[in-house]
């Protein structure tokens, strides 16, 4: 099985755009609605997954869990690295699942995989401090619920998933990511990464965007981001130590588009991510 490690894609928050009275109003009408939807759909792919058959789904635990030191570099205002020790986990357990950044539910069978309800924990401090007068903008943690799959085919990993961001900025992501497997001659295994994600433009605005009352607090001018594609290209190499343990390695440089990259939050138009885990292996 792939276990490599998903990108850490990076969330949203809350439009700061100017809406007239009955648009805004019509909005916030209608996120009750869609909470209610989405979450409808979640307890009924849930349930109707217990009906399906479980075979291919392991009754004990299969995979990765350990600890992990996560190192980001988002390039965002005068904030530099970012680095935390947090528990590691990339495990299946009958249909529920873990994979670093995400977790959830196996629902029926489709493909090389299974429709998943997913949710994303967001591990970066999206903190935006002023190089101009020190002043600092704190956005909120993003909330990521959707659906996704993992397709583990002959070829590769291939993740498909789409969230709806519940917290401020009602936001959008989707993520396209494709993972191979390099076996060398000493059981080091490779797995090269390419992907892309789209945040949509309340996604994106929450993070990267300077309202004007912002612009007048902190220096910035004022800018407001639209929807994007942002590309990436990363790595893991695992590295076998002694019975079933095994040290993981893994780097990514996710590209920002240009709605983004244009931000005037931005320092530079990557975001680095670094991960090096030990982890203990089920089997």
């Amino acid at each position: 099985m792939i276990r490599a490690i998903q990108a850490l894609s990076i969330s949203s928050a809350c439009s700061e755009q100017s809406f007239s009275q009955p648009k805004r109003v019509h909005s916030q009408r209608s996120i009750p609605k869609l909470v209610f939807l989405l979450a409808y759909a979640a307890l009924a792919l849930t349930c109707h997954a217990n009906d399906q058959p479980t075979e291919g789904l392991s009754d004990r635990i299969i995979g990765d869990i350990g600890a992990a030191t996560y190192t980001t570099n988002l390039h965002i205002g005068t904030e530099g690295t970012q680095s935390l020790v947090l528990p590691y986990a990339f495990f299946d357990y009958q249909r529920f699942f873990v994979r670093i950044d995400e977790f959830g539910i196996k629902t029926f069978k489709i493909g090389y995989g299974y429709l998943e309800v997913i949710g994303k924990v967001n591990l970066d401090t999206y903190k935006i401090k002023s190089p101009i007068n020190g002043n600092v903008i704190n956005r909120s943690d993003p909330i990521p619920l959707g659906i996704g799959t993992f397709q583990e085919t002959p070829i590769g990993g291939i993740f498909i998933n789409a969230y709806h961001d519940f917290a401020k900025s009602k936001g959008a992501l989707f993520e396209f990511l494709y993972f191979a497997e390099i076996e060398t001659n000493k059981k080091i295994v490779i797995y090269p990464q390419v992907g892309i994600e789209r945040q949509s433009a309340q996604y994106a605005n929450y993070y990267y965007g300077i309202s004007s009352g912002e612009s007048i607090a902190t220096g910035y001018s004022a800018y407001n981001a639209v929807a994007t594609n942002n590309l990436l290209a990363g790595a893991m190499i695992e590295v076998p130590v002694v019975d079933n343990w095994y040290v993981n390695i893994y780097g990514k440089r996710k590209w920002m588009g240009s709605s983004i990259n244009n931000s005037p939050v931005l320092n530079r138009p990557f975001q680095d991510t670094i991960i090096a885990t030990l982890a203990y292996r089920f089997k």
